[in-house]
């Protein structure tokens, strides 16, 4: 398990669902890059039989969690 957490402030509940579609920069347009880090992530570990989701933190955050098999 690999888990990526970030001290931002998380992501909005309903972006959380569409962060890995491609072209997916949520609700602030203002962030640079295309979109794609996260769906290319998703392709990636799915290709190595694995999964990966994410989710805020408690505190604020946000955490992915990646799940690769042994």
């Amino acid at each position: 398990i690999v888990n990526v957490i970030d001290q931002g402030p998380g992501v909005d509940e309903e972006c959380l669902q569409r962060i890995f579609q491609p072209f997916e920069r949520g609700l602030d347009n203002t962030a640079h890059g295309f979109g794609l880090g996260l769906a290319i992530a998703l392709r990636a570990v799915e290709m190595h039989g694995g999964q990966i989701g994410a989710r805020n933190r408690a505190g604020g955050g946000l955490v992915v969690d990646i799940l690769l098999p042994a």
